[in-house]
């Protein structure tokens, strides 16, 4: 079965954004660059555990870099992108397209685009998704201690892709591992003609019958449940072997793979996290049933059998251990679209950090844009580093989520983003999200 999912993001496209209460239109500035550019991944401020989230980064070169797009690694071919995987459990995401293909085939001419993966000890991995959330493919050695692979030029495929990057399976993190991506393009005379013969389906098909062929026999699943069926024991908590897992991550689509796992993930993994954290702290979890419930905001409310003294312990704790988290796993395991994943995160970060920044003096609800896309009504200096074309790439993002959502609220009204909440359940040891 062929799944679609939109995977592409509207700020990466060129999307303008409507002034409100006038005719006017604006766009987020944009830059591209020739010379030689060195990404890095924040995953402090800008992170990148989601193919639906924007993605952000440093530039060692210039500090004022605006792009969701790997696509500017093409322009020089000493660019490359840094990033760090910082735990067993850590994925990074990121986009790439690649628009000339449509233009040089209209031309007469032939590419090829080849994405390199450096990691030492090879210890991770390069999956790439077409914008459908189909694998389309999965880099291998390359004979040099690296990994690469060539993007598919089947007639008919999509420019627009999602690369990610997971620690290799077996590997022991007992420290960060660090990587490199790098994007190549060579171009020649097309003189065969159509190189690829079918449809897309059909290419997506034999691709993956061959990496299944060329897993180890030790890696090759031999079961008779299907990827659905596969997904659900993932989603119900259970954990799959390794054989089921490589199945999965051949077969699967990226925005059900991305569900099952954070649904896993929540129900295997947080509870054990705030367990281990509260008794580092001292404290005791309830011993019946309780609820974790954070609004948009990022308020934390706990609730259940427990004094106010041991709540209010336990909302500072969480708040400052598992905050990121709770609201992260949430929207990935949610079966929500992704506008409406990119309006919510993109609200919480806005949120998050003015009311950090100006000790809660101000919110979201503070803002102004006029038709010029200049941002008012926080502090002026605050304002001035967001609407800087000379600021780093935190400003930037928290610019272009401005825009976004002072769109939105132009058209729609915000009441529906405010009042979102994620919400969890504790009995026992059973930890599961609240729909």
């Amino acid at each position: 079965m062929y799944y679609v999912h939109n995977m592409e993001s509207e700020l990466a496209t060129g999307k303008n954004y409507y002034a409100a209460n006038t005719d006017k239109y604006f766009a987020s500035p944009m830059k591209e660059l020739s010379q030689k550019t060195i990404l890095v991944e924040d995953a402090e401020t800008n992170r990148n555990d989601s193919y639906r989230q924007h993605t952000k980064y440093n530039d060692l070169s210039d500090c004022y870099y605006s792009t969701y797009d790997l696509g500017i690694l093409l322009q020089n071919e000493e660019s490359y992108l840094e990033g760090t995987i910082d735990s067993g459990d850590d994925v990074d995401y990121y986009s790439f397209s690649y628009q000339q293909k449509n233009i040089y085939s209209w031309m007469g001419i032939s590419s090829e685009v080849t994405i390199y993966l450096e990691s030492e000890d090879n210890s991770c991995n390069l999956i790439l998704y077409d914008s459908c959330g189909n694998q389309v493919g999965m880099a291998e050695d390359d004979g040099n201690g690296n990994k690469k692979l060539t993007v598919p030029d089947w007639d008919g495929a999509a420019s627009q892709y999602t690369i990610r990057i997971e620690r290799t399976n077996g590997m022991s993190v007992s420290e960060d591992q660090n990587y490199r991506i790098r994007i190549t393009e060579t171009k020649s005379k097309d003189e065969t003609g159509q190189k690829y013969y079918g449809s897309y389906q059909e290419q997506l098909d034999r691709l993956h019958d061959i990496q299944y062929a060329a897993l180890p026999e030790n890696e090759r699943y031999s079961g008779t449940a299907t990827v659905e069926e596969l997904l659900d024991r993932l989603k119900n908590g259970e954990q799959l072997d390794r054989k089921e897992m490589a199945y999965l991550k051949i077969y699967a689509n990226l925005a059900d793979y991305e569900q099952a796992e954070a649904e896993n993930y929540i129900q295997n993994g947080f509870y054990k996290e705030i367990k281990e954290t509260a008794e580092k702290e001292g404290m005791e979890l309830p011993a019946g049933l309780w609820e974790i419930d954070m609004d948009a905001s990022g308020n934390i409310t706990v609730t259940g059998q427990i004094s106010e003294e041991e709540k209010k312990k336990l909302e500072d704790m969480l708040t400052q251990h598992f905050a990121d988290g709770l609201w992260e796993k949430y929207l990935q395991a949610s079966n929500i679209s992704n506008e409406q994943y990119r309006l919510l995160d993109g609200y919480h970060k806005v949120e998050q950090f003015i009311r950090k920044a100006t000790n809660g003096r101000y919110s979201s609800g503070d803002i102004v844009v006029d038709k010029n896309g200049k941002i008012t009504g926080l502090p002026d200096k605050m304002c001035g580093l967001i609407n800087s074309q000379d600021t780093n790439a935190r400003y930037e993002e928290l610019r272009d989520d401005i825009y976004m959502l002072m769109d939105y609220k132009y058209r729609h009204g915000l009441e529906g983003i405010r009042s979102f909440h994620v919400k969890y359940q504790v009995s026992g040891d059973e930890y599961k999200m609240k729909l």
